[in-house]
Order: C-alpha cells, then sequence, then structure tokens
C-alpha cells in the first residue's frame, strides 16, 4: 500500500529562510519531525538538491539544518534533514515535547 513515515510530524507554522548558495527566500515551515521537514517557499528547487535552512524560534533563537529535497509541489515541499548540530537537533526535540505536551493539555 503506502509507505508509513518513520517519525511523526509536528505542525509548527514557524518563520524561516532557505538558502541554496547566494540564493535566499523567505520560507513558512509547515511541520518538522525528527527526521525532515515541510515547508512553503518561493525559491525554486528540485528533488535531490541540498538547501540549508534557518527556522526562527522563541525568544530570538534558531534552528539550523542541511536539507535534501524530497518532495516538491511548489510552491511546497518536503525535505529530509542531512545534516544539523547537537545543539540544533536537541531544539528540536523541544519543538517535538513542547507539542507533545500542549496536545495532552488540551484534552
Amino acid at each position: 500500500m503506502g509507505f508509513k513515515r518513520k517519525h511523526s510530524r509536528v505542525d509548527v507554522s514557524r518563520a524561516g529562510r532557505l538558502q541554496r548558495g547566494a540564493l535566499s527566500a523567505a520560507c513558512k515551515v509547515i511541520d518538522v519531525s525528527e527526521s525532515g521537514v515541510r515547508l512553503e517557499s518561493r525559491l525554486f528547487a528540485k528533488k535531490g538538491e541540498v538547501l540549508h535552512l534557518l527556522i526562527e524560534l522563541d525568544s530570538g533563537k534558531t534552528l539550523t539544518c542541511e536539507l535534501e529535497v524530497v518532495h516538491v509541489r511548489a510552491p511546497k515541499l518536503g525535505a529530509r534533514i542531512m545534516a544539523i548540530s547537537a545543539e540544533d537537533r536537541e531544539r528540536l526535540a523541544h519543538i517535538m515535547d513542547d507539542h507533545v505536551q500542549s496536545s495532552f493539555s488540551r484534552r
């Protein structure tokens, strides 16, 4: 049938910046998982391309990572996280944990 995701997605709706070489464009990060992101941007991208992503977090912090584009349906694209620092991986884990906590508190 269809393939199953390894990790669940968390809706984040955060502003970000996508970069490919010298080209840079604003983007909206729709959701994240431990292994990837789904976002919306005007930056043209093709499957297999490597991009850099900066996500704006609360209190002026940022999260940066290197992505490989795996799916494109303009203006949205899906990408696998290829490289991320240990500090940014921890920030990503906090985003995931905060979402789980707020989901349970709404019930």
